[in-house]
């Protein structure tokens, strides 16, 4: 008995033991920028990690390679960063929410502007996690929409303003003069001057081109459709727009090309009616009116917003600032 009672004596001891030096050896959990709050808005959080990313969205440079900002830099992008945070506490009160289906679409968007892999190197290179920016994603998305509830709701444009602003704006020509323009490039000069005599002596261009290309090859086709003024070189632009309809221009080089351009056909610019002129002004009105009345709402918010910051982090955070 005695003997038992030792051992489970020693057992205690050596599980005491084991316990002790776990405790000793467990270090502290590692605290990252995702930890750190740098500013609460209305209770919610502004971290390290955000300002510092939008600090470095200011500066033009990768996340992972920010550590410190000039006063303006941070002073901006903390006011960004308040802002976002209102904005999207209003979304929160309005039930705005970003679907998986809007993420995926936004993601499609911005993996089309990468060869296969590309989006996963860039972000590679910038410090950045998939996880992570998708995460930034939902919440850019959350901002937009929740900043386009907000505006929509402000403004609204009457029949009247929009038939006023069509009175008072300089009337513009819609469309501008067109002409259509058909180009016909040839291997020679001496073909294409043959088939622009058959053309000013009358034959239709597709007979021209029968009779005059002779033994050589034929000439190939462009149909360049309707073009305006600012559609053509300043070099033809002018000859052609002097043409008939069914005239031929001289022969023109260009690099190692001979080409003959026919006119085919014209649109003469017309007066915009209010009909044709309305949706432009209206969405030139509303997006005015968007843009005033979220500004005014932003400034209110400001106003009554609880926002309180830990000045000394920011001290840290500033170059020149001990």
């Amino acid at each position: 008995m005695a003997s038992r009672g030792f051992r489970h004596r020693r057992i205690g001891a050596f599980a005491s033991a084991a316990l002790f030096l776990l405790s000793c050896s467990r270090e502290p959990p590692r605290i990252t920028d995702a930890d750190v709050v740098v500013a609460k808005v209305n209770g919610a959080p502004v971290t390290l990690q955000e300002l510092k990313a939008e600090i470095a969205s200011i500066q033009g440079l990768s996340p992972s390679a920010v550590s410190k900002g000039t006063a303006p830099e941070v002073s901006q992008a903390l006011r960004r960063l308040v802002e976002r945070s209102m904005v999207l506490q209003e979304g929160v009160r309005q039930g705005i929410s970003v679907t998986e289906s809007e993420l995926e679409e936004e993601v499609k968007r911005y993996r089309s502007d990468f060869p296969p892999g590309g989006l996963e190197k860039t972000l590679l290179q910038q410090g950045i996690g998939m996880d992570e920016w998708r995460s930034r994603m939902r919440q850019s998305l959350l901002y937009r929409k929740s900043a386009e509830a907000v505006a929509g709701r402000l403004a609204e444009v009457t029949e009247e303003e929009v038939r006023r602003a069509w009175r008072e704006r300089p009337r513009r020509t819609s469309p501008p003069e067109q002409i259509l323009v058909r180009q016909l490039m040839f291997d020679t000069e001496e073909s294409a001057l043959r088939v622009r005599e058959r053309i000013l002596a009358g034959d239709s261009p597709d007979k021209a081109v029968l009779k005059g290309s002779g033994e050589g090859p034929a000439p190939a086709i462009a149909d360049l459709g309707y073009l305006s003024r600012e559609d053509l070189p300043r070099e033809l632009s002018g000859e052609l727009f002097a043409l008939p309809a069914g005239g031929a221009s001289r022969v023109v080089r260009r690099d190692k090309s001979v080409s003959i351009f026919l006119v085919e056909g014209r649109r003469e610019s017309r007066e915009e009616s209010f009909e044709e002129a309305a949706p432009q002004i209206r969405e030139e009105l509303l997006r005015a009116k968007r843009e005033e009345g979220f500004r005014g709402w932003m400034e209110g918010e400001m106003a009554r917003a609880d926002v309180k910051i830990q000045e000394a982090i920011l001290a840290e955070l500033t170059e020149g600032k001990r």
